[in-house]
């Protein structure tokens, strides 16, 4: 049991004099910051953390195996992780409730921001064809094995939450609930941990975790009431079967693109778009409501490397009578084939290029290649989005990036706004290491 595992967890001490860093707020400790060696702790395994004098400073898990030897869980004493989970969770749903992000699918809880690392859970409103609300579906992604060690306290705070009237405009509490447990994250390799498949707790009826329909915030505005509805694959599909993190960049963007749609609308013309590394076609779902509103209709040319998303993105586009063109493509490649100006829309979101520091150079460079040649392919007036998920890439080199593929593209753009992952992923200053999403929005001339 949690309680009789904390009653046996092992003491780590820290260094002397680097308890001032510690309490700075930083949820993490390296290995060479502590007084002994880490070796011979399974990891995973919950530890206390003192200072040099044997004060108390945190309680969290330990891998003697990787450089972060420490995750915190709690810098205040307790006897039971899964009271710690239970009100760690009820802190994030009532931080999502502050900015009403939590109406839709969202993410609950976002690892170090609401001090669970290594656990992501994401909250998803199950809906029929018609967006009825039918039920709800948490994913729980575990990349840690201290993570791994907290699943069933994880799993008990999600039982202990869903009997609360949370979220979903009072819907929560009288939705069925199933629980995907994805520990499949390439992250978990630095762990060395393995890839599980994913499996699924609960039962809600008639429903096929491959295939459910999702309800997601509607790009408008925080208080819209009519949602887009996207079909996805919570099983074999990218993350948690959808990029939730994309919010503030899509609402963002969502006046640009309406105005570029009016002018289409009065020409009597359809508004022509394309996006890149579409997945399930969470922009096109999102630019063509806009374009519905505005008067007109999007033509939406969408590349994907997969067959499977792009099958996805198609019936997801299509649900909102846009005109959808896929085209499976090696898009660094062969983005060349596609028009010169061709596109009164550009969305260029693709993953991360940046995984591990010595990918520093050659993902630049990749960066910079792909939003030169995205940025030729948007027609005068026409607005450009770009993003990028490389968190090993800050904010000031994604804009040096920029600048050299606009250069490079030998147009012009002024740049409307710069966002990033939106209210449902906050983060704490004190750990930038929780910053990672990108999205600029300009008009190119």
């Amino acid at each position: 049991e949690s309680k009789s595992e904390l009653e046996l967890k092992t003491v780590w001490r820290l260094r002397a004099g680097l308890e001032k860093k510690f309490t700075k707020g930083h949820p993490w400790v390296f290995s060479n910051d502590l007084d002994q060696s880490p070796k011979g702790l399974p990891p995973g395994a919950i530890v206390e953390l003192r200072d040099s004098r044997d004060g108390f400073l945190a309680i969290g898990y330990g891998n003697p195996s990787t450089l972060i030897a420490f995750r915190t869980l709690t810098r205040t004493p307790t006897s039971s992780l899964r009271d710690l989970m239970a009100a760690k969770f009820q802190a994030a749903a009532q931080i999502r409730a502050a900015s009403g992000v939590d109406r839709y699918s969202h993410r609950l809880v976002f690892g170090e921001a609401d001090g669970i690392p290594g656990i992501i859970v994401d909250r998803y409103l199950i809906t029929d064809s018609s967006g009825e609300a039918t039920a709800q579906v948490f994913v729980v992604q575990s990349s840690t094995a201290g993570g791994d060690r907290i699943l069933p306290d994880v799993e008990a705070a999600i039982a202990t939450f869903k009997n609360r009237n949370h979220a979903f405009e009072g819907r929560g509490e009288k939705l069925p609930l199933a629980i995907v447990i994805a520990q499949d994250s390439s992250a978990r390799a630095i762990e060395g941990l393995t890839k599980l498949p994913r499996s699924v707790r609960g039962s809600i009826p008639s429903f096929d975790a491959k295939r459910a329909t999702i309800a997601v915030q509607c790009g408008d505005s925080a208080s819209s009431k009519e949602p887009a509805l996207y079909d996805v694959d919570f099983i074999d599909g990218q993350k948690t079967g959808f990029f939730l993190d994309q919010r503030l960049n899509v609402r963002l963007a969502w006046t640009a693109v309406t105005e570029v749609a009016k002018r289409r609308a009065e020409e009597k013309k359809d508004l022509r778009v394309l996006d890149l590394f579409t997945y399930v076609g969470q922009w096109s779902v999102q630019i063509s409501k806009a374009s519905a509103r505005a008067g007109t209709r999007a033509e939406i040319t969408m590349a994907d490397a997969s067959t499977t998303a792009l099958e996805f993105a198609k019936h997801n586009a299509e649900r909102v009578l846009a005109k959808a063109d896929v085209r499976k493509m090696d898009i660094l490649a062969e983005i060349s084939q596609l028009p010169v100006g061709g596109y009164d829309v550009v969305i260029c979101d693709p993953p991360a290029f940046i995984k591990k520091k010595k990918d520093a150079p050659t993902g630049r460079a990749a960066y910079v290649k792909l939003n030169r040649e995205a940025i030729k392919r948007v027609s005068p007036g026409g607005v450009f989005v770009s993003c990028s998920c490389s968190g090993l890439m800050t904010d000031e080199e994604f804009v040096e990036v920029l600048a050299d593929a606009r250069k490079a593209s030998g147009r012009e753009i002024v740049w409307l706004s710069h966002g990033g992952h939106g209210e449902d992923h906050p983060y704490r200053s004190e750990f930038p290491q929780g910053r990672y999403l990108k999205g600029w929005i300009g008009i190119v001339l």
